[in-house]
């Protein structure tokens, strides 16, 4: 009466009717998927010369939604130090931040965290 049954999806492997029941509230189920946070990345700016040192911190305000004080200060260390972190985030999120720089002409790029 109690014989393992087939799993219906792959028919080959049995299956106790344990593994189809739902775990008690609260608990994570055993084999089930396992939840990664996501890597992060960080957003560096580099140092460009050429371009009007409030055009940056405009730039960096309206892209990053930083106050102007935060902008100035990440302005200011990329212009003495040659790069500045500007955020760490999802790779995608990155990405998405390094293009909207590079459509205002300024330099930035991807590093993992």
């Amino acid at each position: 009466m109690n014989e393992p049954r087939l799993d219906r999806a792959s028919d080959s492997f049995p299956v106790s009717d344990a593994a189809h029941s739902a775990p008690p509230h609260g608990h994570a189920s055993v084999g089930g998927p396992v939840r990664r946070p996501l890597p992060r990345y960080k957003v560096v700016l580099h140092r460009n010369p050429s371009l009007d040192l409030m055009f940056v911190v405009r730039s960096v305000m309206e892209l990053t939604r930083y106050m102007r004080a935060e902008a100035t200060h990440k302005m200011w260390e990329s212009y003495h130090s040659g790069r500045s972190i500007l955020l760490s985030t999802w790779l995608e999120r990155a990405e998405l931040y390094v293009e909207q720089f590079a459509d205002k002409g300024l330099i930035t790029s991807i590093e993992p965290l």
